[in-house]
């Protein structure tokens, strides 16, 4: 898992917004280093709210 192009990349955000986000953040920080967590957490974070905004009645 990359982000090399489009399609790897959704995957991965659509990976990490079901849940499965740690796995892919410990795949991150062999190739990279600690700067992963701040992407991936802010990724969780930020997406959440997104889906949750999306079925909550204003």
């Amino acid at each position: 898992w990359n982000f090399t192009d489009f399609m790897h990349s959704f995957m991965i955000v659509f990976r990490v917004l079901c849940g499965e986000w740690i796995e892919s953040m410990w795949d991150c920080m062999l190739v990279g280093d600690v700067s992963c967590i701040p992407f991936f957490l802010a990724t969780v974070v930020i997406g959440n709210l997104v889906v949750l905004n999306l079925f909550l009645p204003c």
